[in-house]
């Protein structure tokens, strides 16, 4: 039905000519418009007016005004001609937003408080962030580009380590003061562990690698994702495993506190991950270089 619709429709080319030259009220400018000569215009028109069988202009000596169905048919080619720009724009803008799937706690602790500065250096980008435990599966899932927590290589798409995580217990600064004070790792043992997987493993993990035996986990409370779990500590709730580059910010500004200093153990790696598809696109490029610098820096 739509293709049946638009049979018979003159060239777009004609449409075109036409509807600038009415603007203009001038082949010339329309001709200077559509970079063609005037010529070109005066023959577009002329062809439309005879598959049309009407005049759309009066031509008259070095003046051009358009006739009755002349200013019939102008306003909504206008109309069309604008909306077509319209899309075209659209699309052009939405070709570069940047979508982005990142680990929820890289996200909230590190990216967003620093994403202005991205924005700031590239303000034709328009970053769409979605923050999720899972990493992105780019055979389906539309994202150019994923911030991925552990996981594996896979078929078409580069991945790049952007850092190690390396945990260190964190809490509230006042835990250090209760009747159960943290001075040593067996200290653990009078205050809650906050977990942010099911099964434990950061914990105990931890726990092997410090040498703490007898520690129960199964009394911690469990958590969906690593920054519920900080908010928790930073709540006075107990005691968190926080990844040291992540929480340097709540460190230094005294909302958390590492009761037995910075010595971390390393339990995996962040990556930056895209398709190979999208190894030369220029937006995915602009952010991956500044994601590396900035990381420099803040490291």
């Amino acid at each position: 039905m739509q293709q049946k619709k638009h049979q018979g429709l003159p060239s777009l080319n004609a449409l075109r000519a036409f509807e600038a030259a009415a603007r203009h009220l001038s082949f010339t400018l329309a001709a200077r418009e559509l970079c063609v000569t005037q010529g070109a215009v005066s023959r577009q028109i002329k062809q439309l007016e005879d598959q049309l069988k009407v005049i759309l202009f009066h031509r008259r000596h070095k003046q051009l005004s358009l006739t009755d169905q002349g200013m019939l048919l102008v306003p909504s080619l206008t109309r069309a001609f604008n909306m077509m720009a319209d899309a075209v724009n659209k699309l052009k803008n939405q070709q570069q937003d940047l979508s982005l799937k990142v680990h929820p706690t890289f996200a909230i602790r590190w990216l967003i408080p620093r994403l202005h500065h991205f924005q700031t250096l590239h303000p034709d980008i328009q970053v769409r962030l979605t923050t999720s435990g899972a990493n992105v599966d780019f055979g389906h899932e539309n994202f150019d580009i994923g911030i991925t927590h552990l996981g594996k290589a896979s078929p078409g798409v580069i991945r790049e380590k952007i850092m190690t995580e390396q945990l260190i217990p964190v809490c509230s600064p006042k835990l250090l003061t209760t009747a159960f004070p943290l001075k040593r790792p067996g200290d653990l043992r009078g205050h809650m562990l906050l977990h942010n997987t099911p099964d434990l493993r950061e914990w105990a993990a931890w726990a092997d690698q410090v040498g703490i035996k007898n520690l129960s986990l199964e009394r911690g409370q469990v958590f969906e994702v690593d920054d519920a779990a900080l908010q928790a500590a930073t709540a006075g709730l107990g005691v968190a495993l926080g990844d040291l580059f992540l929480v340097r910010d709540a460190l230094a500004a005294g909302l958390l506190v590492a009761p037995f200093g910075l010595t971390p153990i390393k339990t995996g790696n962040y990556y930056f991950s895209r398709p190979e598809s999208n190894k030369d696109l220029g937006k995915v490029t602009a952010f991956q270089n500044w994601l590396v610098s900035a990381l420099r820096q803040t490291g």
